[in-house]
């Protein structure tokens, strides 16, 4: 027993070192729920603090879910902080309704950052996870239908600051350690009931596979958590780069155009898709491949408009643009609006519409129909009569507002009006942009709309004189 003692702890000091898990100085957290992996995993650092230069702390949650032997455990792991003398954090989260064993761990992750971030000053947190834990995450995942991201499994450290030393260490190893130290733990009753599905995967699944089809199953698991670790950590690195060559960013997510992400590799268009919902959502819970193909299937086209929903997110292609955005973003802020003009004053627009300044043009300044600066989204300069905008507004409204159906534009060197609408399909301005299109209203007449310039019957021309100057300003 003295040989497996030693080779446990100093496979845990040698794990610590080869992912340069502590530095001299650091306040470690070790979360303490009572069972044997970790208090083992307590035994073990308390014991390589010394060699690490190391203050050890112990975090606990008493999520109360088995009533009194959960305070029991409670009682046990704070009896064990005074033994060892160590500083102790607990927390008393209750949680209930459904899938109560993704809100405790929920619960304790929330708990665990906290001290990590302020509450506690601590500098690391390790969690007493084995090679167990990670072959029974690897085969619940993959029956769950998982891609290769969720057969990771788990990490040895995260870059919150959670480290998991025991990850390449047995169940049995931990436990045949402790017994031969002659430490305690508490035993959890909840670990037998077959209500949930990871006792039925630890309890009956697992040993069946590993007696009937290998017997060194769990190491393959494991191992596999380790191959798709290192393809995840290369692809996103590389995916992270394409991202931010391809994607844009504006107020209501992301855009992708749709034709760079058709030519890629499928393998590259899923990690790309999958990027661009984490970086919306923040969390990839709840996706998986069928979201990923269903909004990859909205960039087979280019024309027209399409929608899906995914949990926490929604996909928009308009024509050859895709917008990932969160959900009810694009119709977070009203429709309409209505603003009043003041020559010379700039009008900042709702809902990231832009900005729009009308003054006077000054006696022997040169005129020109239009000016466009740039791309589509660029500053847009135009001249319009201002003799014309005179007479109609003192008869009516001036005003900025945004598009509505049924409006017109005749434009310069165009036969008759055309709708907005129109407009709208042969310039290919995207769903998302069209709901706060501004329109400058003088009177009961158009005199200007964004991208498709003035009104001919608002046009300056240097005959005319009295011209004003309207600046466009977008705010994408």
């Amino acid at each position: 027993m003295a040989v497996l003692t030693a080779d446990l702890i100093e496979r845990v000091a040698e794990i610590l070192t080869r992912y340069n898990m502590l530095s001299p100085g650091d306040r470690v957290g070790v979360a303490v729920s009572g069972g044997a992996d970790s208090v083992a995993l307590l035994h073990i650092l308390e014991r390589l603090a010394p060699r690490f230069g190391i203050t050890l702390s112990i975090v606990h949650v008493n999520h109360g879910l088995r009533g009194e032997e959960s305070d029991q455990d409670e009682q046990f792991v704070r009896a064990l902080a005074a033994f060892l003398n160590v500083e102790i954090f607990v927390e008393s989260a209750r949680v209930e309704g459904a899938n109560i064993e993704e809100q405790a761990r929920d619960a304790r992750r929330e708990f665990f950052l906290r001290l990590l971030n302020c509450e506690g000053g601590l500098d690391k947190i390790a969690l007493g996870h084995s090679r167990s834990d990670q072959a029974e995450t690897v085969l619940f995942r993959f029956l769950r239908g998982s891609g290769l991201a969720g057969l990771c499994g788990m990490r040895l450290w995260t870059p919150n600051r959670l480290i998991r030393p025991l990850l390449t260490s047995s169940r049995q190893e931990i436990r045949s350690w402790a017994e031969a130290e002659r430490i305690g733990w508490c035993e959890d009753s909840s670990n037998q009931d077959c209500r949930f599905t990871r006792n039925r995967l630890r309890n009956d699944l697992l040993p069946a596979l590993t007696r009937d089809y290998n017997s060194n199953l769990e190491v393959v698991l494991s191992r596999t958590s380790e191959l798709a670790l290192a393809e995840e950590d290369y692809w996103l690195g590389e995916i992270s780069k394409l991202f931010h060559q391809l994607a844009k960013r504006i107020h209501l997510g992301w855009i992708l155009p749709v034709g760079a992400v058709r030519d890629l590799h499928l393998a590259v268009q899923r990690r790309l898709i999958r990027h661009a919902l984490f970086v919306t959502r923040m969390s990839l819970r709840a996706l998986d491949m069928e979201h990923i193909d269903a909004v990859l299937a909205l960039c087979r086209s280019c024309e027209g408009h399409d929608r899906v929903l995914v949990p926490g997110a929604e996909a928009l292609r308009s024509f050859d643009q895709l917008l990932i955005a969160a959900p009810g973003a694009l119709n977070a802020n009203g429709r309409h609006y209505r603003l009043h003009i003041v020559f010379g004053k700039e009008l900042a627009l709702p809902a990231n519409a832009g900005s729009l300044c009308i003054d006077w043009v000054k006696p022997g300044t040169e005129i020109c129909a239009s000016f466009k600066e740039g791309q589509e989204l660029s500053l847009e300069r135009v001249y319009l009569n201002g003799d014309r905008i005179a007479l109609n507004s003192s008869e009516g409204v001036f005003c900025v507002r945004n598009w509505e159906p049924g409006d017109q534009l005749h434009r310069v060197g165009h036969k008759g009006a055309e709708k907005i609408k129109s407009l709208f399909q042969e310039y290919r301005v995207p769903l998302w942009m069209r709901r706060h299109w501004p329109i400058v209203v003088c009177g009961d007449e158009i005199a200007w709309a964004r991208q498709f310039g003035g009104a001919v019957n608002f046009t300056a021309s240097k005959e005319q004189g009295g011209a004003v100057r309207l600046t466009y300003r977008p705010q994408e």
